[in-house]
């Protein structure tokens, strides 16, 4: 029999994902939220606050994004595990739950990377490759399905996904090209995994197509709707 998953999930910690946690709750979607407690990359009030993210730890899963968003492979190693603890160090503290997820700041990892990983309590981490639709072979490199951005560089992947007909909507429109997966682990079985960034959804203009993603995926009763950490 046929086994059809939906999860998601969005990175960095940005204070829009107080609005994404609305609309997902909306359509009754899990969501783990990837969380770098004092990214650089954010200016100090675009980041979730403590109360932010134990308000929503309360329905949602959180996981671990490093401390303050470095790519992995940039930084010593001392650097890298303390990065690796001291996020999930610090927010089980303002949680007050496991945190068992972790994901790499822009997918980069090496090896020795997912040791720290591993060595730290993690039992999965993410990455950034997409048009998956299992949840891979090596649970600290866990794939996705699509990302809620339009890549120009996917035009490969997107006309062997999509065929003539459909490859210039799909390619054209990350909404379109996440309902045609979708509706192929739908049909066949498999894990179809949504992620992102809620400040790209923003500066894009993006929340309809979001929005349309979610009234098409949610509410399946033959679907079962994960958090990350429950992936097998």
């Amino acid at each position: 029999m046929k086994r059809t998953i939906v999860t998601t999930s969005w990175d960095d910690g940005h204070v829009l994902d107080m609005k994404l946690s609305v609309l997902l709750s909306r359509y009754d979607l899990p969501a783990t939220f990837y969380i770098a407690p004092a990214n650089r990359e954010l200016s100090p009030s675009h980041r979730l606050t403590q109360t932010q993210v134990r308000e929503l730890a309360q329905n949602f899963e959180i996981g671990a994004h490093t401390m303050t968003h470095p790519r992995l492979s940039a930084v010593d190693a001392v650097t890298a595990r303390s990065e690796i603890i001291d996020s999930k160090k610090t927010l089980e503290e303002w949680t007050g739950k496991a945190v068992t997820s972790f994901c790499y700041p822009g997918g980069d990892f090496l090896p020795e990377h997912k040791n720290m990983v591993k060595d730290a309590g993690f039992t999965r981490a993410r990455t950034v490759k997409r048009f998956s639709l299992t949840t891979g072979t090596d649970p600290f490199e866990m794939p996705t399905t699509v990302h809620a951005y339009r890549h120009w560089s996917d035009i490969a992947p997107i006309a062997k996904i999509s065929g003539a007909k459909a490859f210039f909507t799909n390619y054209l429109n990350w909404d379109n090209l996440a309902i045609t997966l979708f509706n192929r682990a739908n049909n066949d079985g498999g894990v179809f995994h949504l992620w992102g960034h809620s400040w790209e959804i923003e500066k894009r203009h993006d929340w309809n197509r979001l929005e349309r993603v979610f009234a098409h995926i949610s509410h399946h009763e033959n679907i079962q709707y994960l958090r990350n950490s429950e992936l097998t």
